[in-house]
């Protein structure tokens, strides 16, 4: 007898605008960020101006090669943005618009830096060898091998423990909440390891086992790290409040655009801490009929 084929579940009106809502949000972001790249390298050509021969054509060579890279990551984007013309595929949105809008947060660190992503992970790096001098040392090249669990399982655990201090500090350092382990294999110092996906998962589960991460994907390819806790964001976002604007409600695009440590907090922390703001009485989550989510601060 033919199985019976069981109905699909009916998605909801509701379901079904909230993704278009929001990419349409990723949509003006992503606009927002091509006029200030723009903006950035008008910018950078005047100060190319006052500088000398030599010099000017090394910051050319570079921006032009940077700039090119952005452009490209940008149209990437712009690609997913409007491959459906507003017809939203809810899968393909689940799968990506996350990962979309960390990349746009990144992007706009990369403009508006003077060197871009280069300069931010080589000031990463130089402070976890300020911290982890071993990691440039050659008597410890053995730490870039991943130990056997098996044979050597008192050095795994010493290799494991070290190694969660640094992938902690490298997010901290970075000012990263979510790490992308595969991104990281050709970063410093990770890039080093002999087998750097393996090493990276290990290291990441210690992270885990510490309740300091939590996965966001069932491939475990993508890492929360907890730096620092939503109760002190939740405090430091609420004094930020006070301070710019205490009597209006603010929106998760304002949060982005503080250029604070919070400004990349993936949005549903930014609204589980709404939520724990609300919970203290410090204030009351407002929905607008649009969808957008704000937060208005409770003046004593």
């Amino acid at each position: 007898m033919e199985r019976q084929r069981e109905k699909p579940k009916e998605v909801t009106k509701e379901k079904k605008e909230q993704p278009e809502k929001e990419l349409e949000d990723l949509r003006k972001e992503l606009a927002r960020l091509k006029e200030l790249k723009k903006q950035k390298e008008l910018e950078r050509k005047k100060e190319a101006e006052s500088r000398v021969e030599g010099e000017e054509e090394i910051e050319k060579g570079y921006s032009n090669s940077k700039s090119q890279e952005i452009e490209a990551r940008l149209d990437k984007i712009e690609d997913f943005l409007t491959s459906k013309l507003g017809e939203v595929d809810l899968k393909a949105y689940e799968q990506n618009a996350e990962e979309v809008e960390q990349e746009l947060i990144l992007i706009e660190r990369e403009i508006v830096g003077e060197k871009g992503v280069i300069s931010k992970e080589v000031s990463t790096y130089e402070l976890l060898v300020n911290d982890y001098p071993w990691l440039e040392e050659k008597r410890y090249i053995f730490m870039y091998t991943l130990p056997n669990k098996k044979t050597d399982l008192k050095d795994f655990e010493s290799w494991k423990n070290e190694w969660s201090k640094i992938l902690f500090d490298y997010a901290r350092y970075a000012i990263l909440h979510i790490l992308y382990l595969r991104q990281l294999e050709s970063e410093k110092p990770f890039s080093k390891f002999e087998d750097r996906t393996e090493a990276l998962k290990e290291i990441a589960e210690e992270l885990v086992e510490r309740e300091q991460a939590e996965w966001l994907s069932k491939s475990k390819e993508k890492l929360r790290v907890y730096w620092k806790s939503l109760d002190n964001w939740a405090q430091e976002i609420y004094e930020w409040v006070i301070e710019i604007s205490p009597l209006e409600p603010i929106l998760i695009f304002e949060i982005r655009e503080s250029n604070k440590e919070f400004s990349n907090l993936p949005k549903d922390d930014i609204i589980k801490i709404f939520k724990l703001l609300e919970k203290d009485k410090k204030g009351e989550i407002i929905k607008a009929d649009n969808g957008q989510i704000s937060f208005k601060i409770r003046v004593e």
